[in-house]
């Protein structure tokens, strides 16, 4: 009894590696790709699984080596849900190519070395794989980044004393980080300077005339690099020309003396005049009118303003 358990066991065994034997090997290595000049250039080593790229670029895809005489060779691709699409299918024997309409005049492939060279389209990011009738190698990892286009840098004043906002907008891709600089340089140590919206607006409280320059914003990902840049002119109100004093009689008074005894400040800086009587005979001593306008104005219209000081 004990002998016929012994010959079941080595039976047993026999069968189960014989059984393992049949099996096809299944990952035995990885795929291999890089991105080719001049663009991005990201080579990866035969233990890596994963390669960024660009739109645009071209990456070549290469196979482990396998050896087999007849069969089928086949690229295929995996997206984000899980669904399993045939790029390329090689039949050995016959030496023909099916290729996946959606890919047309957008792959090339080597019949001798079995490599699939991509045209990188942003929906390319995804899984790929390499496979023969008996083996597959592991799924690799690609990721397509959208290169960055020139920023967008526009600010809302140049007055001394506001609150001058800088925003950066990029119209095209993905931005990583934001970098701002001045006159070429990093960002002075000022509490003045603060930044939001991850670093894409820039904001100089109180601004100063020691403020004026040209200021950059720098943008990055993983695949670009771009930037633009703005000079900021810092205006000071009080060398504008704000109105022109019209003095009817003999009697010239001080447009302070004005505003604080009957001009009062309407909305957007306008200043409202009214006639000034004396407490003692109830007529008019003096008016004082000053041009219903903007200080901005001067901005504007600085011929207009040369002419009216």
């Amino acid at each position: 009894m004990e002998r016929s358990g012994a010959q079941l066991l080595v039976c047993f065994l026999l069968t189960v590696l014989i059984w393992v034997r049949e099996i096809p090997a299944v990952s035995i290595t990885h795929v291999t790709a890089r991105t080719l000049s001049p663009c991005y250039s990201a080579n990866l080593t035969p233990t890596s699984d994963r390669l960024i790229s660009a739109v645009g670029c071209t990456v070549v895809f290469s196979p482990p080596g396998l050896n087999f005489s007849t069969g089928i060779v086949r690229w295929d691709y995996k997206n984000v849900s899980s669904t399993v699409l045939s790029i390329i299918v090689y039949y050995k024997e016959q030496s023909k190519v099916d290729l996946h309409p959606s890919y047309n005049g957008n792959v090339e492939f080597s019949k001798t070395h079995w490599t699939l060279q991509i045209k990188l389209q942003l929906g390319d990011g995804g899984m790929y794989s390499f496979r023969t009738n008996s083996q597959e190698t592991k799924w690799f990892q690609l990721e397509v980044i959208e290169p960055l286009s020139q920023p967008e840098l526009r600010s809302n004043s140049s007055l001394v004393g506001s609150t001058i906002e800088f925003v950066c907008k990029v119209p095209v891709g993905k931005v990583d980080s934001y970098r701002w600089k001045k006159d070429g340089k990093r960002l002075p140590e000022d509490s003045r300077f603060l930044l939001f919206q991850n670093d894409s607006i820039l904001c100089i409280l109180n601004t100063a005339l020691s403020d004026n320059g040209v200021y950059t914003c720098e943008v990055s990902n993983q695949v670009s690099w771009n930037e633009t840049s703005l000079k900021l002119d810092i205006q000071n109100p009080l060398n504008v020309v704000v109105g022109v004093v019209v003095v009817i009689g003999v009697l010239v008074l001080d447009p302070r003396h004005c505003l604080s005894g009957g001009c009062s400040s309407g909305p957007g800086g306008h200043v409202d005049c009214k006639e000034q009587t004396s407490p003692s005979s109830g007529t008019p001593e003096t008016t004082v009118a000053l041009l219903d306008r903007n200080p901005l104005d001067s901005e504007r219209h600085p011929n207009q303003a040369s002419a009216a000081s």
